[in-house]
């Protein structure tokens, strides 16, 4: 349920909603921050959800898995699974890629399939330009009968919320450029441009409305500072644009260990703040785990959120990795 959606449907009854305050609590991320993407913390293991021109930078087959309860302890809270994989194919220019994500916010739920592209053009030796393109299909349900309402009167009820929307099938696409060299990456991707709406007109009582997905913009950055033989210093920042909504900046440090051992500290303004810890295990495997807490009013209403990403490289016949990827 989109804010847009819900405001039009508030001036048209006078009614005081249980619901309703579930629905705007979930949807924001901050005062009034609309967020319709799923967000994920441990966005550096998982970019490909974000920018399809990151498919292929690690330069071998790769299986993500994250999985995000946000907001522990809050009825409704959101909580996000994502699987994805992408490999450079025999030809290094190109790249694909696959993912499924299922996201649940109170009484909504999207399961989403996406199928990637990139094709990266190799500017130097060790700098490469890669676009991307992505198209997706979301299943997408709201509930609303679902939510107990109370009311200033009694035995009012509020027509919005005596339909739910089933099994709505929503196409989109979306495009997206990564630049990246060995020590720093600048990205900007729209990875759904398309407004569909949100609900199925096929009765009368819902012609008044009017919810849209909106797209976002993402401009992502990083910076990585050599410290010693040991020690790298790992920077990043994560912008978010939606129509209508404040902007949302995110800032990521974090301190990198023999190659293997990462911890960091994360800040989204007006947002929560956090901290992480990465581990690579082995050649192939690399887990992930961050904590996160409300910086706003939110922070009364829940124990913080907790998000825990798996990264497996599949072996192949690929030339040596000229540099480690650590963005």
């Amino acid at each position: 349920m989109q804010i847009n959606e819900l405001k039009k449907m508030s001036m048209k009854t006078p009614l005081l909603r249980y619901g309703l305050c579930l629905l705007m609590a979930t949807s924001v991320c901050g005062a009034l921050r609309a967020q319709q993407d799923a967000i994920t913390s441990q966005f550096t293991m998982n970019k490909l959800f974000i920018n399809p021109g990151y498919a292929g930078y690690k330069e071998q087959g790769t299986l993500t898995l994250a999985h995000r309860n946000q907001w522990i302890g809050f009825k409704g809270a959101p909580m996000t699974t994502v699987i994805s994989y992408d490999t450079p194919l025999k030809k290094n220019e190109l790249a694909v890629g696959g993912g499924l994500m299922y996201d649940k916010v109170g009484p909504t739920s999207r399961l989403m399939l996406s199928g990637y592209f990139a094709y990266r053009m190799r500017l130097s030796n060790r700098a490469t330009l890669s676009w991307g393109a992505v198209a997706s299909a979301s299943l997408y349900q709201a509930n609303l009968t679902d939510l107990v309402l109370t009311s200033e009167h009694y035995g009012s009820t509020d027509d919005a919320f005596l339909f739910n929307t089933k099994s709505l099938v929503i196409p989109n696409i979306g495009f997206g450029g990564y630049y990246f060299k060995k020590d720093h990456f600048i990205g900007i991707s729209i990875p759904a441009m398309i407004r569909p709406r949100l609900e199925k007109r096929t009765l009368a009582e819902q012609t008044h409305m009017n919810g849209r997905y909106e797209p976002t913009i993402y401009i992502t950055g990083g910076k990585m500072f050599k410290i010693n033989k040991d020690l790298n210093l790992n920077t990043s920042l994560l912008s978010r644009a939606t129509l209508n909504s404040p902007l949302s900046i995110g800032a990521y440090v974090s301190g990198i260990y023999a190659k293997n051992y990462t911890i960091g500290l994360y800040y989204h303004y007006q947002e929560n703040a956090g901290i992480f810890f990465q581990w690579q295990i082995d050649k192939q495997i690399k887990v992930g785990y961050s904590f996160d807490v409300a910086t706003n009013m939110l922070i009364r209403t829940n124990f913080g959120s907790h998000e825990l990403a798996v990264n497996y490289a599949l072996g192949g016949k690929k030339k040596r990795i000229v540099y480690p990827r650590y963005f």
